[in-house]
């Protein structure tokens, strides 16, 4: 045996999806079943022994040495012969093999020079009044799920074209581009800002850019160069449930979601790992939801977070890839939240009384989604009346487009112009 698609457990009962990574192969997972949730690619180009595997369900993942230590039962001296490979060192305890691994440690945050905060809390105060006076800006930040108290509050801004300054206007060194032979500029791209704040100071700017198409060769999201590469932390306390994800805009999402019953950490990656402040953060929690991207590179990372933070949990989101596909549907990233958090502590009216282990909450999220969607509904009226009782704070509104999008009750009264049945038992 070779390669995980030899091994008996799979062999002829994954189909070729596609030729990337050196061809992939989908089919039910040999733990969790489903139907083509496990992707295999037998000659992958990292050239990892026997392949590598990833279940997008259960989120086990690995090359072909993990696939029959965690299937088989095998020691990796037993897996390496099996697969034809010579064991990497190794040193014995107990009589079992262990993997000789560094020791991760948290790097402490690095804040950026004086005069980088200053070029950059200026350039963040002048995109927040771009933001007050562009109707452009104004609609693309709501058509992310954005409230305009949340653009306030993070002052997210918006940036109509493209600048171009001197590295030493930001406090960095002077940098020649080898192949132009001129000066490097720091590029502000037009577009949507978003600065990541500690301490009040600005740190960080990510921006997406306005003009992004998907054949462009530059990133859709630009980095203004000297940003920290620290995580984004919102709604930070001590002991206090975490939200793991990827992208700042998701965590912002969260925040402006659930803030008064969970923390947000944006890593900006999957791979990126917490610094020191967000580790002693996740260490206190009482529960780490690891909603890293619903990809091979978020499936990936998990296991990390599996070994590092013993209370954490993949908790990928219902539908879509990211938190931010579930903000099309209202009330669907707090239900979301509410459903992975075992006794939520809440701070703010509505007071929701969920019972997040009820067998109507999973379903029913995938529903709301699915009703988002346009799709049919294709669970029965008592699976949507026990999620209503266990969500009091949500409502079924016959208002939005595509009909029947859960919405917060009190966007009843204070949101909705469209005047129906509800609001008279709201």
């Amino acid at each position: 045996m070779t390669s995980i698609l030899e091994h008996p457990s799979i062999a002829g009962s994954l189909n070729h999806a596609s030729g990337a990574s050196g061809g992939e192969h989908a089919g039910p997972c040999p733990w969790c079943g489903g139907t083509d949730r496990f992707r295999v690619w037998g000659d992958h180009p990292s050239g990892a022994v026997g392949g590598r595997f990833l279940c997008r369900g259960c989120g086990r993942q690995g090359d072909g040495i993990a696939f029959l230590r965690e299937l088989e039962g095998l020691s990796y001296t037993d897996a390496c012969k099996r697969l034809g490979t010579t064991p990497k060192d190794r040193t014995r305890q107990n009589g079992r093999d262990v993997r000789v691994c560094p020791v991760w440690t948290p790097k402490p945050f690095l804040l950026p020079s004086d005069a980088w905060t200053s070029a950059a809390g200026r350039f963040v105060e002048y995109a927040a009044g771009q933001m007050a006076a562009s109707a452009a800006g104004r609609a693309y930040a709501a058509s992310r799920g954005l409230t305009l108290a949340t653009v306030a509050a993070l002052r997210i801004g918006w940036s109509a074209q493209d600048a171009y300054e001197d590295r030493t206007a930001w406090g960095l060194p002077p940098e020649v581009n080898p192949k132009t032979g001129k000066p490097r500029r720091v590029w502000s791209p037009s577009g949507l800002t978003i600065p990541t704040l500690r301490n009040g100071q600005v740190v960080a700017i990510k921006i997406r850019r306005a003009a992004w198409t998907p054949e462009d060769e530059l990133p859709k999201y630009a980095a203004v160069v000297g940003s920290a590469k620290a995580p984004m932390i919102l709604a930070p306390g001590q002991g206090r449930p975490v939200v793991v994800v990827e992208s700042e805009l998701d965590a912002i999402l969260v925040a402006q979601e659930a803030r008064d019953i969970v923390t947000a950490i944006a890593l900006r990656t999957a791979k990126a790992k917490p610094d020191a402040e967000a580790h002693d953060m996740l260490k206190a929690a009482p529960l780490v939801l690891v909603a890293t991207d619903a990809d091979e590179a978020g499936a990936t990372a998990w296991p990390w977070w599996r070994e590092h933070y013993p209370k954490a949990i993949r908790w990928p989101v219902p539908a879509g890839k990211d938190v931010g596909d579930l903000a099309a549907t209202p009330g669907l990233v707090r239900a979301w939240i509410e459903a992975g958090l075992p006794d939520p502590e809440r701070t703010v009216e509505p007071e929701p009384t969920p019972e997040p282990f009820s067998s109507a909450v999973g379903p029913a999220l995938c529903q709301a989604a699915d009703l988002a969607a346009g799709q049919p509904c294709p669970y029965p009226q008592d699976y949507l009346a026990a999620f209503a009782a266990s969500h009091a704070h949500l409502r079924c509104c016959p208002a939005t487009k595509p009909p029947w999008n859960w919405r917060e009750s009190s966007w009843c009264s204070s949101r909705c112009p469209t005047p129906c049945e509800l609001q008279a038992t709201n």
